[in-house]
């Protein structure tokens, strides 16, 4: 009865962080992409009057509009949920990592016949994905992260490995109350109401590796290879 309880309290907590994302995604787009319209409009009107060295600044400063314009696309849809149900967890995972691709060197691999998972199990293991990497980005100093899809037919596993400092997971997860202490439970109870595994491996300064595991998932589809 307990567990019972705890997996629907945990089912509503991911269902209202999904809502909240969706707002924020929403906003993003309409309201910080409408300002960098606006400033490109501005700039474009003044740069007729600018002198060369100004001109040149203005152009700059155009550029960077428009790369921020991009960024602010691609973060909206990263946390727009209906856009990652449409496209599936693949193609989210894959335009995700070509954002850190400038920061990064970063790999994405499949193997296995591909298919799509329930779209709520896809969303999951998207954010617990997007969890991860930022863990790597903030905390790993990594250069390098692969991340792996593994398509069987009684089996998927999703994995993210990087190169980066590691961490003693069992000091961690034993040192109660502290933030990576509560990420990485949190972490593996979502996975579980997808009935998932996590596991984690790492040791100081030899990277970590993220493994989740579905036996027997219910696929929705099979796409073409």
């Amino acid at each position: 009865m307990k567990e019972a309880f705890g997996q629907t309290l945990m089912h509503s907590k991911l269902a209202i962080q999904e809502q909240t994302l969706d707002h924020i995604a929403k906003e993003l787009h309409a309201n910080f992409s409408h300002l960098v319209s606006l400033i490109n409009i501005n700039l474009q009107e003044i740069l007729p009057q600018t002198q060369n060295i100004t001109r040149e600044n203005v152009l700059e400063t155009k550029s960077l509009a428009k790369q921020l314009m991009l960024e602010i696309k691609a973060l909206s849809a990263s946390l727009n949920t209906d856009h990652i149900m449409h496209i599936g967890l693949s193609q989210a995972l894959d335009n995700e990592l070509s954002r850190l691709n400038k920061k990064f060197e970063v790999t994405l691999t499949k193997t296995g016949e591909e298919y799509h998972l329930k779209p709520e199990n896809e969303i999951i293991l998207f954010r617990l994905c997007q969890e991860v990497l930022n863990n790597v980005i903030e905390y790993a100093g990594a250069s390098k992260i692969l991340v792996t899809l593994s398509f069987m037919p009684d089996n998927f596993t999703l994995s993210i490995t990087d190169n980066g400092s590691g961490f003693d997971v069992e000091a961690a997860l034993n040192n109660s109350g502290k933030k990576q202490s509560t990420g990485l439970i949190n972490m593996r109870k979502r996975a579980s109401v997808i009935n998932a595994s996590f596991a984690i491996t790492s040791s100081p300064e030899m990277g970590t590796s993220v493994t989740i595991n579905i036996p027997n998932p219910e696929k929705i589809n099979t796409l073409a290879a």
